[in-house]
């Protein structure tokens, strides 16, 4: 029986890209939950539901099946934790974990991506898209942001806070955030 996931915009909450793929687990605390990322299809499913995959009526827009391009996304996400954790706490962004993912955003220019003059990128296979998600971390992980990373109190998914003050506190008031305000109320009133 296959569970894949049926990815919908629900996992699509934290305000830029290479976030949403970090968030590719149940939750990431207080222990890592069940991997949203399951198989090569699922992979491939959620590069298509975030837009870099438009087409899925090619073979070069599918891993089908592939072991080795679940476990480089695995591997990428795992960096991408290492730095958006960095990024959370105000700590200075892990070395080795920036240098592999400019590595991997590295592999794919040209063959696998299209970079416009604009400096816009396009992925021209599945694997470009992987290059492509790469670059976004990059990106986020380098540019001072006026809209800073945050790790959600109760399941920690990563987020762009864009509340006024800069002070949310959970990925989304729709699940996290009304759990605790339930919890908080629950205890309140016994």
């Amino acid at each position: 029986m296959n569970t894949a996931t049926a990815w919908s915009d629900d996992h699509f909450i934290a305000g830029d890209v290479a976030l949403d793929f970090a968030n590719t687990v149940y939750r990431r605390t207080p222990e890592i939950g069940i991997d949203l990322l399951d198989s090569a299809n699922a992979l491939t499913a959620w590069l298509h539901h975030a837009k870099l995959l438009p087409a899925l009526d090619d073979a070069r827009d599918r891993f089908d099946g592939s072991q080795t391009a679940l476990c480089e996304a695995r591997r990428m996400r795992e960096l991408f934790w290492g730095i958006f954790e960095a990024k959370t706490d105000g700590r200075d962004l892990p070395a080795d974990a920036l240098a592999d993912l400019l590595d991997t955003a590295r592999r794919g220019i040209g063959s696998d991506v299209a970079v416009g003059p604009d400096g816009s990128t396009a992925p021209l296979t599945a694997q470009g898209a992987l290059t492509v998600l790469a670059l976004h971390g990059v990106r986020l992980a380098l540019s001072p942001s006026s809209q800073p990373v945050r790790s959600c109190d109760r399941c920690g998914w990563f987020f762009t806070d864009t509340s006024r003050g800069r002070r949310r506190r959970w990925c989304s008031m729709k699940t996290c955030g009304n759990q605790a305000k339930a919890a908080r109320y629950r205890s309140a009133h016994p």
